[in-house]
Protein backbone atom coordinates (compact mmCIF):
# COMPACT_ATOMS: atom_id res chain seq x y z
CA UNK A 1 0.00 0.00 0.00
CA UNK A 2 2.82 2.26 0.04
CA UNK A 3 2.47 2.93 -3.34
CA UNK A 4 -0.29 5.27 -2.55
CA UNK A 5 2.38 7.73 -1.09
CA UNK A 6 4.76 7.33 -3.59
CA UNK A 7 2.62 6.85 -6.93
CA UNK A 8 4.57 9.00 -9.69
CA UNK A 9 3.68 8.84 -13.39
CA UNK A 10 5.10 10.55 -17.10
CA UNK A 11 2.11 11.65 -19.37
CA UNK A 12 4.59 10.17 -22.20
CA UNK A 13 4.33 6.81 -20.81
CA UNK A 14 0.53 6.35 -19.64
CA UNK A 15 -0.05 3.84 -22.43
CA UNK A 16 2.49 1.73 -21.31
CA UNK A 17 1.13 1.59 -17.42
CA UNK A 18 -1.18 -1.52 -16.10
CA UNK A 19 -4.72 -0.83 -15.80
CA UNK A 20 -4.14 -1.14 -12.18
CA UNK A 21 -1.61 1.94 -12.36
CA UNK A 22 -4.06 3.83 -14.69
CA UNK A 23 -7.37 3.17 -12.38
CA UNK A 24 -5.30 4.64 -9.47
CA UNK A 25 -3.91 7.80 -11.23
CA UNK A 26 -7.72 8.30 -12.26
CA UNK A 27 -8.42 8.41 -8.42
CA UNK A 28 -6.37 10.46 -8.15
CA UNK A 29 -6.40 13.16 -10.54
CA UNK A 30 -10.28 12.97 -10.73
CA UNK A 31 -11.03 15.82 -8.98
CA UNK A 32 -11.34 19.79 -9.75
CA UNK A 33 -7.57 21.28 -10.49
CA UNK A 34 -7.29 22.97 -7.04
CA UNK A 35 -8.06 26.56 -6.75
CA UNK A 36 -5.48 26.91 -4.18
CA UNK A 37 -3.24 26.79 -7.19
CA UNK A 38 -4.38 30.08 -8.87
CA UNK A 39 -1.78 32.20 -7.22
CA UNK A 40 1.17 29.96 -8.91
CA UNK A 41 -0.21 31.42 -12.04
CA UNK A 42 1.14 34.84 -13.11
CA UNK A 43 -2.25 35.40 -15.57
CA UNK A 44 -5.91 34.27 -15.82
CA UNK A 45 -5.09 33.06 -19.25
CA UNK A 46 -2.08 30.78 -17.86
CA UNK A 47 -4.01 29.71 -15.19
CA UNK A 48 -6.94 28.47 -17.45
CA UNK A 49 -4.40 26.61 -19.68
CA UNK A 50 -3.51 24.85 -16.27
CA UNK A 51 -6.71 23.96 -15.71
CA UNK A 52 -7.48 22.85 -19.48
CA UNK A 53 -4.40 20.45 -19.14
CA UNK A 54 -5.65 18.82 -16.06
CA UNK A 55 -8.89 18.44 -17.67
CA UNK A 56 -7.79 16.92 -21.09
CA UNK A 57 -5.20 14.89 -18.69
CA UNK A 58 -8.60 13.07 -16.65
CA UNK A 59 -10.23 12.66 -20.56
CA UNK A 60 -6.89 10.97 -21.63
CA UNK A 61 -6.33 8.45 -18.45
CA UNK A 62 -9.87 7.24 -18.47
CA UNK A 63 -9.61 7.15 -22.35
CA UNK A 64 -6.70 5.06 -21.95
CA UNK A 65 -8.51 2.19 -19.18
CA UNK A 66 -11.49 2.13 -21.17
CA UNK A 67 -9.72 0.62 -24.21
CA UNK A 68 -7.95 -2.03 -21.91
CA UNK A 69 -9.75 -5.43 -21.74
CA UNK A 70 -9.37 -5.97 -17.99
CA UNK A 71 -10.55 -2.43 -16.82
CA UNK A 72 -13.36 -3.58 -14.47
CA UNK A 73 -11.89 -7.30 -13.95
CA UNK A 74 -10.82 -9.04 -10.37
CA UNK A 75 -7.65 -7.65 -9.15
CA UNK A 76 -4.85 -10.44 -9.48
CA UNK A 77 -3.38 -9.22 -6.62
CA UNK A 78 -7.04 -9.56 -4.73
CA UNK A 79 -7.38 -13.07 -6.49
CA UNK A 80 -4.18 -14.14 -4.20
CA UNK A 81 -6.11 -14.04 -0.60
CA UNK A 82 -9.50 -15.02 -2.14
CA UNK A 83 -9.65 -17.67 -5.08
CA UNK A 84 -12.95 -19.15 -3.91
CA UNK A 85 -14.71 -15.96 -4.76
CA UNK A 86 -13.20 -15.76 -8.40
CA UNK A 87 -16.32 -15.28 -10.12
CA UNK A 88 -18.47 -12.82 -7.84
CA UNK A 89 -18.12 -9.00 -8.43
CA UNK A 90 -19.57 -8.24 -5.27
CA UNK A 91 -18.08 -5.35 -3.10
CA UNK A 92 -18.41 -1.84 -1.31
CA UNK A 93 -16.52 1.66 -2.16
CA UNK A 94 -14.87 2.69 0.56
CA UNK A 95 -18.18 5.33 1.30
CA UNK A 96 -19.93 2.19 1.26
CA UNK A 97 -17.51 0.87 3.95
CA UNK A 98 -17.75 3.60 6.14
CA UNK A 99 -21.44 3.58 6.47
CA UNK A 100 -21.63 0.09 6.89
CA UNK A 101 -18.62 0.48 10.37
CA UNK A 102 -19.44 3.67 11.43
CA UNK A 103 -17.70 3.11 14.10
CA UNK A 104 -14.10 2.55 12.61
CA UNK A 105 -15.25 5.37 9.45
CA UNK A 106 -12.57 7.75 10.08
CA UNK A 107 -10.08 5.23 10.28
CA UNK A 108 -10.86 3.51 7.13
CA UNK A 109 -7.74 4.57 5.85
CA UNK A 110 -4.95 3.63 8.47
CA UNK A 111 -6.92 -0.02 9.25
CA UNK A 112 -6.36 -0.65 5.57
CA UNK A 113 -2.50 0.33 5.36
CA UNK A 114 -1.77 -1.32 8.32
CA UNK A 115 -3.60 -4.49 7.62
CA UNK A 116 -2.66 -4.60 3.32
CA UNK A 117 -6.23 -4.72 2.26
CA UNK A 118 -5.94 -5.12 -1.32
CA UNK A 119 -8.63 -3.49 -4.21
CA UNK A 120 -11.00 -5.88 -5.15
CA UNK A 121 -11.77 -4.55 -8.58
CA UNK A 122 -12.73 -0.89 -10.13
CA UNK A 123 -16.47 -0.01 -10.82
CA UNK A 124 -17.53 2.00 -14.04
CA UNK A 125 -16.56 4.89 -12.58
CA UNK A 126 -13.02 3.25 -11.76
CA UNK A 127 -13.83 3.97 -8.08
CA UNK A 128 -11.49 0.85 -5.86
CA UNK A 129 -14.13 -2.13 -4.57
CA UNK A 130 -13.42 -3.43 -1.19
CA UNK A 131 -14.78 -7.00 0.11
CA UNK A 132 -16.41 -6.73 2.79
CA UNK A 133 -14.55 -9.78 4.39
CA UNK A 134 -11.13 -8.25 4.40
CA UNK A 135 -12.67 -5.66 7.48
CA UNK A 136 -13.75 -8.38 9.91
CA UNK A 137 -11.43 -7.19 12.52
CA UNK A 138 -13.05 -4.53 13.07
CA UNK A 139 -16.72 -4.93 12.26
CA UNK A 140 -19.08 -4.25 15.27
CA UNK A 141 -18.73 -7.55 16.86
CA UNK A 142 -15.23 -7.98 16.55
CA UNK A 143 -13.58 -4.93 17.03
CA UNK A 144 -14.03 -4.87 21.02
CA UNK A 145 -11.59 -7.30 21.32
CA UNK A 146 -9.44 -6.64 17.93
CA UNK A 147 -7.06 -4.58 18.81
CA UNK A 148 -8.12 -2.03 16.83
CA UNK A 149 -9.93 1.38 18.70
CA UNK A 150 -10.49 4.63 17.55
CA UNK A 151 -6.94 6.46 18.26
CA UNK A 152 -4.83 3.47 17.47
CA UNK A 153 -3.83 -0.14 17.78
CA UNK A 154 -2.53 -2.41 20.28
CA UNK A 155 1.60 -3.58 19.90
CA UNK A 156 -0.18 -6.83 20.37
CA UNK A 157 -2.36 -6.48 17.55
CA UNK A 158 0.38 -5.30 15.46
CA UNK A 159 2.74 -8.41 16.19
CA UNK A 160 -0.10 -10.82 15.31
CA UNK A 161 -0.38 -9.27 12.01
CA UNK A 162 3.68 -9.33 11.69
CA UNK A 163 5.02 -11.89 13.80
CA UNK A 164 8.32 -11.82 11.71
CA UNK A 165 8.57 -7.64 13.42
CA UNK A 166 10.72 -8.40 16.95
CA UNK A 167 9.25 -6.41 19.59
CA UNK A 168 11.97 -4.98 20.37
CA UNK A 169 12.60 -3.45 17.43
CA UNK A 170 9.03 -2.06 17.27
CA UNK A 171 9.44 -0.43 20.50
CA UNK A 172 13.30 0.85 18.91
CA UNK A 173 10.92 2.50 16.24
CA UNK A 174 8.47 4.24 18.13
CA UNK A 175 10.97 5.20 20.40
CA UNK A 176 12.93 7.13 17.74
CA UNK A 177 10.11 8.42 16.75
CA UNK A 178 9.20 9.99 20.03
CA UNK A 179 5.69 8.05 20.12
CA UNK A 180 3.89 8.50 22.86
CA UNK A 181 1.46 5.63 23.59
CA UNK A 182 -1.84 6.50 24.34
CA UNK A 183 -5.03 4.93 26.47
CA UNK A 184 -8.31 5.05 25.27
CA UNK A 185 -10.72 2.52 27.04
CA UNK A 186 -8.22 1.51 29.85
CA UNK A 187 -6.06 -0.16 26.99
CA UNK A 188 -2.69 1.40 25.63
CA UNK A 189 -2.16 1.82 21.85
CA UNK A 190 -0.07 2.83 19.41
CA UNK A 191 -1.60 6.03 17.67
CA UNK A 192 -2.39 5.33 13.64
CA UNK A 193 0.21 7.59 11.90
CA UNK A 194 2.90 5.93 14.45
CA UNK A 195 1.39 2.49 13.84
CA UNK A 196 1.39 2.66 9.52
CA UNK A 197 4.63 4.46 9.53
CA UNK A 198 6.03 1.44 11.87
CA UNK A 199 4.85 -0.66 9.74
CA UNK A 200 5.70 1.13 6.55
CA UNK A 201 9.54 0.96 8.09
CA UNK A 202 9.60 -3.12 9.37
CA UNK A 203 7.50 -4.26 7.06
CA UNK A 204 7.60 -2.35 3.65
CA UNK A 205 11.14 -1.78 4.45
CA UNK A 206 10.70 1.79 3.66
CA UNK A 207 13.29 4.56 4.52
CA UNK A 208 12.57 5.29 8.71
CA UNK A 209 13.91 9.31 7.82
CA UNK A 210 11.72 9.64 4.47
CA UNK A 211 8.65 7.64 6.51
CA UNK A 212 8.54 9.73 9.66
CA UNK A 213 9.45 13.08 8.15
CA UNK A 214 6.67 13.03 5.85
Amino acid sequence: MSSYYQLVWRENELESYPTDKLNFIFNIINRPFPVSYRQLYPSRIEWQKAVKKHEDLIKRVKNIILKRSDTHDIRQAWLKHHREQADTTNGFTIEQLANKLPHMANQLGAFMEIENIEIKYFDDDFKPIYDLSDFQDITIDNYPSSGFKKNGMTKEAFLKLYPQVPENKLDEVLDIADCELEKEDNTVVIPYWYAVNAKRVLVDGDSFIETFDN
